[in-house]
């Protein structure tokens, strides 16, 4: 019965945001010039993709 059972996440698509949107939150507010770097103004992300930009910039190769 469980496996019949979908889980929220399943059933409802994440909440996307605009450039601006993210830039304006709480949670990139040390993370700011990074976010306006690495973001598309016409492109809308969720938080995860956000993090995800983030964490690959980070571990990035110095050349």
């Amino acid at each position: 019965m469980k496996d019949d059972i979908q889980s929220v996440e399943e059933i409802t698509p994440e909440q996307t945001y605009t450039k601006q949107a993210i830039l304006n939150s709480k949670r990139y507010i040390k993370q700011k010039d990074l976010v306006n770097a690495l973001l598309d103004e016409d492109k809308k992300y969720t938080l995860k993709e956000v993090d995800n930009i983030i964490k690959k910039y980070l571990k990035g190769v110095i050349k």
